[in-house]
Order: C-alpha cells, then structure tokens, then sequence
C-alpha cells in the first residue's frame, strides 16, 4: 500500500488540460471520485482486520508517517532542483491530491495496528517532514516511515532494547489485504520482542 499507487496524467485538449487519477487500476475524472477510492479501499482492507482478544506485551507504540503537505513539499524541491524551475500551480495542486491518496493509503498502517490491539496503546503522529527520528523509552517503540527524494521509503522500528532497526515485511503479493497482513505480522514480532 505505501507504494505511489496513484498517478496522475494530464490530457491536453482544445479547452486545456484535464487530470486523471489513477487508483488501483482504475481511473477517476476528478479528486473527489479519487479520494472516494482511496477511502473505500481503505475501509474494505481495514475491515478484514480481526483484533485480538488482549494486547501482545504492554508497552506503547507510537506511529508516525509525513502528511500531505510534507510530502508535496519534498516534491517540489525534488521537481527544482531537478528540473531546475519551480512547478506550476496545477502541478502542485494535483501533486498534493494524490498525495492526500498516499497519505491514507499509509495512514492505513497505523489504522490496522491499532485496531488489531496488538499494544497497550497506540499513537499516531503526522510528521511536517519526510525525514524524522523517534527514539523509545522503556514503555514505548516508535515505528516511522522515511521518505526520500525520489518517493523511496523505508520503514523504522525503534525499540529502548534493540535501537533503531530497518522494518521490513513482505510487500511482493498483489493484493493490498495480503500486504497490510504481512506488515501486522512483522509488528506482532516486533511487540514479542523482549
């Protein structure tokens, strides 16, 4: 799901320019059907979620992924310094669409995590840049993405005990129900850790 899944193209016409999203192979004329996908989708993934009876360990978890506007940000300095010029106003507009998209199809991580009670308590942060460090306590692991130029990201679990480590779950299946289940797996390990 952290993939870009969303891409925007733009049809020049005789009365200009129309963008088209595309969302889990299927394309939308406007930011609202878009983001009307992303949410059902969502939803329908979140709902294949069973929560366990009682939390796995009794330590918290804190979760944080960039916003929206971050992650547009970071795009438009990626876009100047490679292009060398700024984006236009519709550029960053429809850039900040799909990553509005983006944003809940990451969010959903932390949506999953909590409703599948895996800690005692769960929290979520938005972070205002694409980079950022959480340290642990004793009582709290902290699990974040970082995002470079490029829209690579990489996710980090953090832990008073083991320290900041690489987080990695298996990503190769098609559907998104199969990833968000692997990634709760991957973080069910990290919660027996002890």
């Amino acid at each position: 799901m952290i993939k870009k899944i969303a891409i925007t193209i733009c049809f020049l016409a005789l009365g200009g320019c129309a963008t088209t999203y595309i969302y889990d192979n299927k394309s939308y004329d406007s930011k609202e059907k878009y983001l009307q996908a992303v949410d059902a989708k969502v939803a329908t993934v979140l709902a294949s979620i069973k929560p366990l009876p009682r939390p796995l360990t009794q330590r918290k978890l804190v979760v944080a992924i960039p916003s929206a506007i971050a992650l547009t940000e970071a795009e438009k300095k990626n876009f100047v310094k490679v292009q060398g010029k700024e984006p236009s106003a519709q550029q960053v507009e429809v850039q900040l669409n799909v990553n509005h998209g983006v944003f809940k199809d990451t969010k959903v991580f932390f949506d999953a995590i909590q409703k599948m009670n895996i800690f005692a308590s769960t929290q979520f942060i938005e972070m205002d840049s694409t980079t950022g460090y959480f340290p642990a306590s004793p009582d709290t692991d902290t699990l974040f993405i970082s995002i470079s130029p490029g829209n690579s990201g990489q996710w980090f679990y953090v832990s008073h005990k083991y320290g900041k480590q690489i987080f990695l779950y298996d990503k190769s299946n098609a559907t998104a129900e199969v990833r968000l289940q692997a990634f709760i797996d991957a973080v069910q390990v990290q919660a027996l850790r002890d």
